[in-house]
């Protein structure tokens, strides 16, 4: 289980609009899933690993990992912040309770839960994660060379680094084959999953 963070609770309460007696807990349980879940997904266990592995350390201040602290501070803290939010969501506005999910209202008091207002907000911060997500993993898919722990994964129980997305192309090929057609009559096809550029 992780237990090195990549954002702080004050971070994250400063650019949301998490309010301050939200439950500490609660932010670092949100916090922890976010980097296992999505963070390690985008990046890979190995260079998950490595970020982990510096900042327990506090060598990513050293000038040899810039390139690393670069990434932490300018790419993957932005998509944490609304990563993290997503997961501390359920946390936030519903509680498990003997007679079924609640809203807390302080104390003793709960409502049951309006379910379309929770998916308003749920949906809003997702769409902000996943515009970072786009972020940081172009920035990956451009300075992969930074990086060699990206090309590094070997064992099935290490994840590679995934750039697949829906979004980004007027054209979504809902088969499989059609991209292959396209490109076959001359189309350019950009595909993340592949991380090839579209040909000149």
């Amino acid at each position: 289980m992780t237990t090195t963070f990549l954002i702080s609770e004050a971070k994250l309460r400063e650019y949301t609009d998490i309010d301050n007696n939200v439950d500490s807990a609660l932010l670092k349980n949100g916090i922890r899933e976010a980097q296992d879940i999505e963070l390690q997904r985008l990046l890979g266990t190995l260079l998950y690993d490595k970020l982990l592995s510096l900042v327990d350390s506090n060598d990513i201040n050293e000038a040899s990992y810039s390139n690393y602290k670069t990434l932490v501070d300018d790419y993957a803290q932005d998509f944490l912040i609304y990563a993290s939010y997503y997961y501390i969501l359920d946390s936030i506005y519903l509680r498990s309770r003997n007679n079924g999910l609640l809203i807390p209202q302080g104390g003793e008091n709960s409502d049951a839960v309006d379910r379309t207002l929770y998916n308003v907000k749920r949906q809003s911060v997702k769409g902000k994660m996943e515009y970072y997500a786009e972020g940081l993993k172009d920035y990956l898919i451009e300075e992969e060379q930074l990086f060699p722990e990206l090309t590094q994964n070997t064992k099935l129980y290490q994840n590679s680094p995934d750039y697949t997305d829906q979004y980004g192309s007027p054209f979504v090929f809902r088969r499989n084959g059609y991209a292959e057609e396209a490109e076959k009559r001359g189309m350019s096809v950009f595909d993340r999953s592949r991380r090839q550029y579209p040909p000149n």
